[in-house]
């Protein structure tokens, strides 16, 4: 069954999240464990050969580059590249703050630090502790999850952008200003998936409820980015100007932003 995370904002605006499954999160793991074993091996035979030149100190640099990768590798990657390393970007997961907000670079140390603790027993049932944390936490999170307070959701690639905003829905007043391009940067993974989700549902969504949602969001956005919305715009039109500016700066990065199962805003 479908495990969804509900966040609340202050301004009663509801975001559901997907939850990346313990099947999920295993296959990543395993993925950047064969990495990591493939820079080992790579880190090997470099340092076969750099012996000859260099000595001794070519075995300490090894090990030196074998205690960065089994213990940096993931924390520097989930805390760079926003909660995602190669294995959770290969499965579509990503771990965030409880509050949807992207991990820092405290709580990617913590959770990985204490993955030595999930990881227990270490003989023939490795990572039962993780795993079983995992399967009763209804957050699915581990202990090194539940330490950082951070989660791991499913995500999924958006629409291409015309099929969310129109290009007649756009104003490239808006959309090309820097400050507002500035201020998008800092919105949030469940905020970027709301805006793209109610931007392809609108249509289907009752007179009323489209207006309700809109208000919320708009609202919302207006007051935590500090984007004055324009007096020509109405609740809708600026979220769905915001939504074409999001999607501007993903398509720069060469990749849509990622779309999570399941997203919807609700009232």
């Amino acid at each position: 069954m479908r495990a969804v995370y509900t966040i609340r904002t202050p301004e009663n605006v509801t975001f559901e999240l997907e939850l990346a499954g313990l099947v999920q999160r295993g296959l990543a793991f395993l993925i950047d464990l064969i990495l990591m074993l493939i820079a080992l091996i790579v880190m090997c035979i470099v340092t076969s050969f750099a012996t000859s030149v260099v000595g001794g100190f070519a075995f300490a640099l090894f090990f030196v580059g074998m205690f960065v990768i089994q213990w940096w590798y993931a924390a520097i990657a989930e805390w760079r590249f926003r909660g995602v390393t190669l294995g959770k970007k290969a499965l579509g997961i990503r771990t965030i703050q409880e509050d949807g907000t992207p991990i820092t670079l405290l709580q990617a140390i913590v959770r990985n630090l204490l993955r030595l603790v999930d990881s227990m027993p270490l003989i023939f049932l490795g990572y039962l502790v993780g795993s079983t944390s995992v399967l009763l936490d209804r957050h699915h999170r581990r202990l090194g999850d539940l330490a950082a307070g951070t989660i791991v959701v499913r995500e999924r690639r958006v629409p291409m952008p015309s099929a969310v905003v129109p290009p007649s829905e756009r104003y490239n007043s808006f959309v090309n200003d820097p400050s507002v391009a500035m201020a998008a940067r800092r919105i949030t993974p469940p905020e970027r998936d709301a805006l793209i989700a109610l931007g392809l549902r609108r249509e289907e969504l009752p007179l009323h409820v489209r207006h309700e949602l809109f208000t919320k969001l708009a609202t919302h956005l207006e007051r935590r980015l500090g984007i004055a919305r324009p007096p020509i715009f109405s609740e809708e039109k600026f979220v769905l100007n915001l939504t074409a500016v999001v999607l501007g700066l993903a398509a720069d990065r060469r990749s849509l932003p990622p779309h999570l199962v399941g997203q919807r805003i609700v009232s």
